[in-house]
């Protein structure tokens, strides 16, 4: 189980922040072609799980363990270097896309609860991970687009999961595409007219270093009359991101109107922010 890391003292956080922000070198962003050879992969039973993900959605996924395992056997350094740190995050190297954080499933059960229309909506999966978001939404017959900092983890886990859960593995990917890299040339690299009606993304605001990035993506690429809705922690220890400082971003910007629309205080407080373009 990885989790994040914490620094012995405010003082060496704010050091250590600092020099790392300087020394970053963020992976650039490029769009991944699917395999023949993923297409028609075959997965043993014991290789994922089936599971009520959501109410009514039974999904089957593949099981973080054998991936970190078999990626740990290939030498594949960014899960060698988690592992052995015990850590969800390396800033720049390894951002969290084999584990399935809380919100996400706040953020699908909340997408059902308001019947959010989605048939022949263009979607986009940001921070994707697993994929939770995006197999839902090709599920109420969306075309939807991953995006994780990993390419690992759409390869090994995201992929892998749109081809367990679709019989039709041809006609399901013709309605996916998969990112990977950094969100400040992902930007740059998507075609300028290339617009969502939807962006769905979960706790992606936890390191404040990146909420620009993010946010840009949403001024760029959101149709006029689409929304944003951006599932997180109200604030992370430890690591210093939060809702609120995220909100104050957009906010101060004023591009978008900003709701909150759904919040639960049980446990660590976790919210769900609504975007949409002013008039």
């Amino acid at each position: 189980m990885f989790k994040f890391g914490f620094a012995e003292s405010a003082n060496d956080t704010v050091e250590e922040d600092s020099e790392q922000k300087d020394r970053l070198e963020w992976i650039s962003a490029f769009k991944l072609e699917i395999t023949t050879e993923q297409i028609g992969a075959k997965y043993e039973t014991d290789y994922y799980t089936e599971t009520k993900v959501f109410p009514g959605y039974n999904l089957k996924l593949i099981r973080s363990d054998k991936i970190t395992q078999n990626l740990t056997d290939q030498n594949c350094k960014i899960i060698v270097e988690a592992e052995s740190k015990h850590s969800d995050l390396i800033p720049a190297k390894y951002e969290g896309g084999l584990k399935i954080w809380e919100c996400t499933f706040d953020l699908g059960q909340y997408i059902l609860e308001k019947e959010i229309e989605l048939k022949d909506k263009l979607v986009m999966d940001l921070g994707c991970g697993a994929g939770l978001i995006g197999l839902l939404s090709l599920r109420k017959s969306s075309i939807v687009h991953f995006q994780d900092y990993n390419a690992e983890v759409l390869k090994f886990v995201t992929i892998p999961n749109v081809i367990l859960n679709f019989d039709d593995h041809m006609t399901t990917l013709t309605k996916c595409e998969f990112y990977a890299g950094d969100w400040s040339s992902f930007a740059t690299l998507l075609d300028e007219s290339k617009k969502y009606d939807y962006i769905f993304t979960s706790e992606t605001i936890y390191n404040p270093n990146n909420h620009k990035k993010l946010y840009e993506i949403f001024k760029s690429k959101l149709k006029p009359d689409g929304a944003v809705f951006v599932a997180g922690k109200t604030y992370y220890f430890g690591v210093g991101g939060g809702m609120r400082q995220f909100e104050n971003l957009i906010l101060k910007d004023g591009f978008f109107n900003s709701e909150l629309v759904w919040r639960s205080q049980d446990g660590v407080n976790r919210e769900i922010l609504k975007l949409t373009r002013k008039s």
